[in-house]
């Protein structure tokens, strides 16, 4: 059971009373406790029976022993076989098995390995389990900071064993106090293992025991991240990894020192789990000291302890030496990453890297309030050196001291300022565009900050561009962030500008930066994924533009995905990036080329990929959201193939994707970019069930659809991106009603959908009308055929008035839908035709109204 911070609050009390008594009072006072507290009494009573364990190994630790107990002998000796290793020393031993240093026999390659060697007296299935789990999670992970797996199996004995890279270190606590590593080294250190731990959550592994022991430091400095044989992968329940796992043997897997809240307290592991260890490890590090008063004073702790402990401020623990080097930004850090609440420590190890990269950089971290104060003290202390310069140089001027030396430094110093403003601008760019952007990206309201924002990294972004010709790694950087303009300024999937002909401008000065890296390296990885992702954007902004040459682009994307997948170095994230990207294709291979069969193909592959990936890891967003996607696009493949009896399979199709995207909403609630493709996807299922005849679901989802558009734009007004489909969403409402008959409703919402898409930027209109079946003048034109059925009711004397009204209506209308079909006309202009045609059908009506009043 977890227990939650109002449980603790109940407890505690309870907990420091308890503490106090002796060992027959509290048995008493326990016996009371269950009638005061009934609901609160099984849990004390539990965790003091936890800490009296603690407090009896203290005692036992004392106790004198008569001699050393015996120790089994080892079932192995040094040049034994093992597979294709041959025994060579001893490294650990324990009751669990042993490690031995072994060297491959085989001839097939010549190394060292460390041999695991799991005990055959223990549960032979619960080893098998765990050496199947524990070389499954290595066999994904190839990382510098991670030791290899090189092998595994079973000897002809039954004996299974793991072949593991040998790494002849110390743990990194080791290493830095006894090579007095100096802080802003033991911060390095520190930054290879979320390296390593970053990749391991990158492929959905979560540590669960991270601790120093489990980091050793080669040589080299080298950072080597052992033992994922307590792992849990992202979706696997708690319980299933926890039963599967043998080091538990009646109690959970975890270091106590190490362990997050939540383990304790039986709550969900997360990536957050392996923040908070992170923390742990980090303060220990920079402090010498563990951040728990129990370790620090040499007695056990226990789970009630951890729970109960206040973390002190790290600085104020540490040494007078190094306590200045740690106050303020690490112990922030720190802190943030051992919040009690996984939801308040970093989201994730790059955001962890990154405030320790500002750190040492001297630039604000993101741990810390952002005041003026703080900020201001941080930039003065960041450019220290260009002040104190530039003062020189003043001075220098006013005195007219100015020799041959003097210039000779100067020279040498104004290059290195250079430099250093080169670099400046380099970061304040990506800063404007990345970091502070996508804070603000899917906040309600924003959209102003965002130009302001854009506009000041663009003129950064241009004056770099010009730098980068023999430089690949600054040329990648530059066009991630001309891709990333173009994002913010056409693409209708994100909170975009509405400018998309500036978005095309900045995804082709990303494309000239991409294709001469990959002429000068192919198989340049990160450049690669990058090269994707263009691609995609690019396709889809020539699309929207009305070019057919998008599905060039699209197809170009496909491939460049398929080719990652199958290189060294490939992640998970690259499945996920194959199928979303076949989707897309296979969407523009059914709309765009009309190539039913190639659509059909790339489609199924793509969600064949990503329900693999969905049933491997479940709680993983990113492949919800790519799997809602492909089945819409194939709901849509399935449509434009025209076949009326599939119609009912694509409709389900699209059923599925939206209660997919729904779920995806339920997990991030806060994010706006899956509720605005939720808009789309309802309005697309209302258009698709009408077609089919299906009426009232239509309305349902119309209604839907409507709904939640309005809520996006009560929050956030000004977005260009709601207001278009707001537009798409009224036009489908209107069609709707037209289809019930209900022709005047039909015909207000079609005057509003009409406004709303003249309002929008002239370069973003939607052509709604035309795209929608051109509705308003569907309306009106249902609205003259009922005025001329009105005429076929009167008498004859009256009826030639009424039918020449409604005749010229009818053709008027005609007319203003073939203009709208043919493009001949805009949004602006039909709004004013509609209103024409209106008051010609409130004319026809009123005389309808006289003659059967006669």
């Amino acid at each position: 059971m977890k227990i939650s911070p109002q449980t603790w609050k109940k407890i505690e009390p309870l907990l420091t009373v308890a503490l106090d008594m002796g060992a027959a009072e509290r048995t008493a006072w326990l016996v009371g406790l269950h009638a005061s507290h009934p609901e609160e009494a099984p849990l004390v009573a539990r965790m003091l029976a936890t800490h009296d364990r603690a407090e009896l190994a203290q005692e036992l630790e004392t106790v004198p022993r008569l001699a050393p107990a015996p120790q089994q002998a080892s079932a192995f000796s040094a040049g034994d076989r093992i597979g294709p290793f041959r025994l060579v020393r001893p490294i650990g031993r324990g009751g669990m098995g042993e490690v031995w240093l072994a060297e491959q026999a085989d001839g097939r390659v010549t190394r060292q390995v460390a041999l695991k060697l799991p005990a055959l007296h223990l549960q032979r299935g619960a080893w098998e389990e765990r050496f199947r789990r524990e070389r499954d999670i290595l066999a994904k992970l190839a990382h510098p900071n991670i030791a290899r797996l090189y092998d595994a199996g079973v000897h002809d004995s039954g004996q299974p064993w793991l072949a593991m890279e040998f790494v002849e270190g110390e743990s990194i606590a080791e290493y830095v106090e006894a090579h007095e590593v100096p802080a802003a080294a033991r911060l390095a250190l520190f930054r290879q293992v979320l390296a390593a731990v970053s990749h391991a959550h990158r492929h959905l592994v979560v540590h669960r025991d991270l601790k120093p022991a489990n980091i050793l430091v080669d040589g080299t400095g080298q950072v080597k991240l052992l033992d994922f044989g307590i792992a849990k992968l992202l979706g696997e329940s708690d319980a299933a990894a926890d039963a599967q796992d043998l080091t538990r043997l009646g109690g959970r897997v975890m270091t106590l020192r190490y362990a997050a809240p939540e383990q304790v307290s039986y709550g969900g592991i997360t990536t957050t789990t392996d923040i908070y260890a992170l923390g742990v490890i980090l303060h220990e590090m920079v402090t010498g000291l563990s951040p728990y008063r129990a370790a620090r004073e040499g007695r056990p702790l226990t789970e009630s302890m951890l729970l109960a402990d206040v973390t002190t401020v790290p600085s104020s623990l540490a040494p007078a030496t190094v306590a200045r080097s740690v106050r303020g930004d690490l112990d922030a850090i720190i802190l943030k990453a051992m919040r009690r609440d996984p939801a308040a420590r970093y989201a994730s190890t790059e955001l962890f890297d990154e405030d320790i990269g500002h750190h040492l950089d001297r630039r604000p971290v993101k741990a810390r309030a952002g005041t003026w104060r703080y900020l201001a003290g941080r930039f003065a202390v960041r450019h220290r050196l260009p002040i104190a310069m530039a003062s020189a140089v003043i001075a220098t001027m006013a005195v007219g001291l100015v020799v041959a030396e003097r210039e000779r430094r100067v020279a040498v110093t104004e290059k290195a300022r250079a430099e250093r403003h080169f670099d400046s601008v380099r970061k304040l760019a990506n800063t404007f565009i990345f970091d502070v952007h996508a804070e603000i990206e899917n906040l309600a309201g924003s959209l102003k900050a965002r130009q302001i924002l854009v506009g000041t990294a663009l003129r950064y972004l241009d004056s770099l561009a010009a730098e980068s010709r023999n430089d690949p790694a600054l040329a990648l950087e530059i066009a991630v962030a001309y891709r990333k303009l173009a994002e913010i300024h056409g693409d209708a999937r994100n909170a975009f500008l509405g400018e998309p002909t500036a978005a095309r401008s900045y995804a082709g000065r990303a494309a000239v930066l991409l294709e001469s890296i990959a002429a000068r390296d192919p198989d340049n990885l990160r450049a690669l994924r990058e090269h994707r992702v263009l691609a995609l954007l690019l396709g889809r902004l020539r699309i929207e533009a009305g070019d057919a040459s998008g599905a060039d682009e699209t197809h170009k994307a496909a491939g460049i995905a398929d080719r990652i997948v199958h290189l060294p170095g490939a992640e998970i994230s690259d499945r996920l990036d194959l199928g979303a990207t076949l989707a897309e294709y296979g969407g523009i291979l059914a709309v765009v080329r009309g190539d039913h069969a190639g659509a059909a193909a790339r489609l199924d592959r793509a969600i064949e990929v990503l329900e693999a990936l969905r049933r491997e890891a479940p709680a993983y967003l990113p492949a919800g959201a790519s799997l809602a996607y492909a089945f819409e696009r194939r709901a849509t493949a399935i449509e434009v193939e025209g076949k009326a009896s599939e119609l009912p399979r694509a409709i389900a199709l699209l059923e599925r994707s939206i209660a997919t995207t729904e779920g995806v909403i339920a997990a991030d609630p806060n994010n706006v970019s899956p509720r605005q493709t939720l808009v789309k996807r309802y309005n697309n299922a209302a258009r698709m069930m009408l077609k089919a005849g299906e009426l009232n679901r239509a309305r349902g989802n119309a209604a839907k659809a409507r709904a939640l558009v309005e809520q996006l734009l009560a929050a956030d007004p000004r977005n260009a991106g709601n207001a278009s489909m707001r537009a798409g969403v009224l036009a489908m409402a209107s069609d709707v009603e037209y289809q019930d008959g209900k022709f005047s409703k039909a015909a207000g919402l079609a005057r509003e959908a009409l406004a709303a898409d003249a309002a929008l930027p002239a370069d973003i209109r939607t052509g709604l009308i035309v795209r929608d079946n051109a509705a308003g003048a569907m309306t009106i034109l249902a609205a003259s055929n009922c005025a001329l059925a009105g005429a076929a009711s009167l008498p004859p004397s009256r009826r030639l008035e009424l039918l020449k009204e409604a005749h010229a209506l009818f053709l008027a209308s005609r007319a203003f839908k073939q203009e709208l079909v043919d493009r001949r006309i805009d949004a602006q202009d039909a709004a004013k035709a509609i209103a024409a045609l209106d008051a010609r059908m409130q004319r026809c009506n009123s005389l309808s109204a006289r003659l059967v009043r006669r």
